[in-house]
């Protein structure tokens, strides 16, 4: 076999700098690799592919992968002293608690767990957590995972970062911690993951191995063509590869290799939510333990988009529908989202102080907040709660309201989130407000409102409240829009309108709607009163004359006429160009032939400021 029929590239692939390892390996290394990691391996066999598949013992039904199929949390503590323990989801306990350094992932097999503790692999009771065998990592450790059986880890040597060094990949039996085989691969392994008896193994970010769980005997190798494969995620039922910018579900079209050919998705993440990942980086050291990666995750069950999905980010949960369109979203007061995953039933999370919640995937309700019991801080976890569906919790009557009227709570979601305080998420509190802005109701008008009076909000954000209320166009708006317009410029009562101006044009920008004729009178009044306020600077005037003039209907003219006859010989006011124009186009537009003839007299009147008699020719 040549060295061209080894490592010929696609036309298609976008990353040559593994064919250049690739060659050099092939130049460098006889044989090529252990038995498993070939570089000359069979690729993108379909009939491999689906036998390697049908080997795998799943679950009928989404379940927990433990053998007692109870829903599981499993939590690595951090503070002067760091434990392991375990907690109950369904019950609400703590199973047990252990001292342990852990140092990284906690994978879940059927009657144990297996963790990185200094450099040593580390398996514990599952009901106990007392340590039943531990064997040393002899490299740099990359990712360790477990089904119900076996432990798998991978670690490497040398330096895999250029495509040298090499990778490897061990099996142990979980009971005993008995080797059961190890394979060795030239070049970067990534972190595996496990699933009914077959292991998945990325290899140099374009391969992904299906390895045979009890013998390490290569079942079948997908080559990705037109993406990396830098990611795994695997359920009781699922599996799914892909890399940063989507995600294959691993079936039998997956030998195709390529997006077009593959059942593949991709979905809308708001740019706000910048650094989301569909899951753990298989090549990142940082990631082979928990991180700060953990907590701006997407969320699916299923066909990642099909059914909905969630976004995890830091203290927010934001729910999208198959469009991409959010539908709803969670604020967790005070402390952040550590690790989070989605069982089909529940979107679940626990936060750094150790309280677990869990949220309807539909519509974001709170169906359980509930803390595990521990002061220390949470560094991560790892859920084994597959298709767990949490229990009712006993509600007020003001919870049973909220459950009901599930748009209610996340208008107070979105509310916290663009009240927040916190200048790390400026740009999530924008994207809260846009959402809020999408909603209907007075009650959403007046909390825009609130954010632009909050002295402490960013001034970015008001300018996008500000904007966001002139697009709104919400008829219902109309009477909170008017009660604002109430606070005047007052020396004594040390009052200052907020916003006056954005109000006017949020007001103008209801003209053509069904309005309510009070709402209306309620309006027109207080921009009237705004209107003969001495304290308003010209600027305001401007759009308080649109406002009135876009809504009055008539109404309004006999107060412009006035406010035009009063200032038309005024400096500050009558000499403006802005407001000469808006009072004219208001009457000329809107005017009767009466009024028309008033501003005739004015053009004609030689006390006019120039740029008015300009406006009125």
């Amino acid at each position: 076999m040549t060295r061209a029929s080894l490592v010929r590239p696609s036309r298609h692939m976008r990353f040559p700098w593994v064919a250049v390892a690739l060659v050099a390996l092939v130049e460098s290394v006889p044989g090529c690799g252990g038995a498993t990691f070939q570089l000359a391996a069979q690729d993108n066999d379909r009939g491999a592919l689906t036998a390697a598949l049908a080997q795998r013992h799943l679950s009928d039904q989404p379940a927990p992968i433990n053998a007692a199929r109870v829903p599981r949390a499993f939590v690595a503590l951090g503070g002067p002293r760091k434990q392991v323990v375990a907690y109950d989801l369904g019950a609400g306990k703590l199973l047990w608690r252990q001292p342990a350094d852990v140092a990284s992932r906690i994978a879940v097999g059927g009657s144990f767990v297996v963790e990185l503790e200094g450099k040593q692999l580390v398996a514990r009771d599952q009901t106990t957590g007392a340590i039943t065998w531990h064997v040393d990592v002899p490299g740099a450790f990359v990712g360790v995972a477990a089904d119900r059986d076996r432990a798998y880890v991978v670690w490497s040597a040398g330096d895999t970062s250029i495509g040298g060094g090499s990778g490897t990949v061990a099996a142990y039996d979980g009971a005993t911690g008995s080797e059961l085989w190890h394979e060795r691969a030239d070049g970067a392994l990534g972190a595996p993951a496990a699933q009914g008896g077959v292991v998945y193994v990325p290899y140099l970010s374009q391969w992904l191995s299906l390895v045979d769980g009890a013998t390490g005997k290569q079942l079948a190798r997908l080559r990705g063509l037109d993406e990396q494969i830098s990611m795994l995620r695997v359920t009781s039922t699922d599996a799914f590869y892909g890399s940063k910018q989507g995600v294959f579900h691993l079936d039998a079209t997956s030998a195709s290799g390529s997006r077009k050919g593959g059942t593949y998705a991709s979905v809308t993440v708001p740019a706000q939510l910048e650094h989301t990942q569909y899951g753990v980086d298989a090549y990142d050291p940082v990631q082979s333990g928990y991180s700060a990666a953990d907590r701006a995750r997407v969320l699916w069950s299923g066909m990642l988009g099909a059914g909905g999905y969630a976004v995890h980010y830091f203290r927010f949960v934001f729910g999208f529908d198959a469009n991409g369109a959010m539908t709803w979203a969670y604020s967790h007061p005070r402390t952040e989202l550590v690790a989070s995953d989605d069982t089909g039933a529940a979107i679940i999370a626990i936060s750094q102080a150790g309280d677990v919640i869990a949220l309807d995937p539909k519509t974001g309700v709170v169906r359980l907040d509930r803390a595990i019991g521990t002061s220390e801080p949470v560094l991560g976890a790892t859920f084994d709660a597959d298709g767990w569906t949490p229990p009712e919790p006993a509600r007020t009557a003001a919870d049973q309201d909220r459950a009901r009227d599930p748009q209610a709570a996340t208008i107070d979601a979105l509310v916290a989130i663009a009240r927040d305080h916190d200048a790390r998420f400026d740009r999530v509190k924008q994207l809260a407000v846009q959402a809020l802005a999408k909603l209907p109701g007075g009650e959403v008008t007046r909390e825009l409102l609130d954010v632009l009076a909050d002295p402490r909000a960013p001034d970015k954000l008001k300018g996008d409240v500000v904007d966001l209320l002139v697009e709104r166009r919400d008829p219902a708006s109309l009477p909170v829009l008017a009660a604002q317009l109430a606070t005047h410029d007052d020396f004594i009562a040390k009052t200052t309108p907020a916003a006056l101006g954005p109000i006017a044009k949020a007001i103008a920008g209801l003209a053509g709607l069904q309005l309510d004729h009070e709402a209306v009178a309620s309006a027109l009044a207080a921009l009237q009163s705004q209107l003969d306020a001495p304290a308003t600077q010209v600027p305001d005037l401007v759009p308080v004359i649109a406002a009135m003039a876009a809504i009055g209907g008539g109404a309004e003219r006999a107060a412009l006429v006035s406010h035009l006859l009063l200032y038309h010989a005024d400096d500050a006011i009558g000499g403006d160009p802005a407001w000469a124009h808006a009072i004219v186009t208001a009457l000329e537009d809107h005017g009767s032939p009466a009024e028309r003839e008033i501003l005739r007299a004015v053009a004609a009147d030689p006390k006019t400021r120039p740029a008015l008699r300009d406006a009125l020719h």
